[in-house]
């Protein structure tokens, strides 16, 4: 009767670490997939794409293991760094959950690089460093480089804000060129946004 009982809590003990360190793998997984996709990244501009940012889920073990399958389908735009958090992530056409299983989707069929508001969705992760995760340790003053692999967009961070999800008018039009991270707060239940103005573009 004892022994069954030690064999019990270790069950128990073995299923609540699983439970705790999952997070953790699917961090490990996720910011894996990034890297595959941005090692061989193969720059495309898609006809169409999914825009409707309520329509987007919360990050799963089914889309991480899916997208390993379609990493050369995927409409990969570019790349986001900021190297002061050691983010590096594909940049992809549209919002589909897939795309933001790998990096950073964009949030508007026409917008461009170095024009307008230029504005990026990402999944909030626990870990350091996969997808926007990093965001919650950046600062002011950062910079932010894009690149369409023919040139370089740097842009400078000019202010970090907490908003609802109802706050839509960050992503409003610009005239001067700019630049708009969206992603989820700690507890998802607000939006941090990064806010940042052009500097220069290079040729790569």
């Amino acid at each position: 009767m004892k022994r069954s009982r030690y064999v019990v809590g270790g069950l128990l003990l073995l299923i609540g670490t699983l439970l705790l360190s999952e997070s953790w793998w699917k961090d490990q997984l996720t910011a894996w997939n990034s890297q595959q996709v941005t090692a061989e990244i193969q720059p495309k501009q898609p006809e169409t794409g999914e825009f409707e940012f309520s329509n987007v889920e919360p990050l799963s073990w089914e889309q991480l293991l899916t997208v390993r399958n379609r990493f050369h389908d995927l409409p990969t735009v570019g790349l986001i760094s900021i190297p002061e958090i050691d983010l590096e992530l594909p940049i992809l056409y549209g919002l589909d959950n897939e795309n933001l299983a790998v990096g950073a989707g964009t949030m508007d069929p026409d917008q461009r690089m170095g024009t307008g508001n230029y504005a990026l969705a990402g999944h909030y992760t626990q870990s350091p460093t996969a997808l926007f995760g990093p965001l919650h340790i950046i600062d002011v003053g950062m910079s932010i480089y894009l690149t369409d692999m023919t040139h370089t967009f740097e842009y400078e961070i000019t202010s970090l804000e907490t908003v609802p999800p109802t706050r839509v008018d960050v992503l409003d039009p610009t005239t001067e060129p700019t630049i708009t991270l969206v992603t989820c707060t700690f507890d998802a239940t607000e939006r941090l946004i990064v806010k940042g103005h052009f500097v220069n573009q290079t040729p790569l």
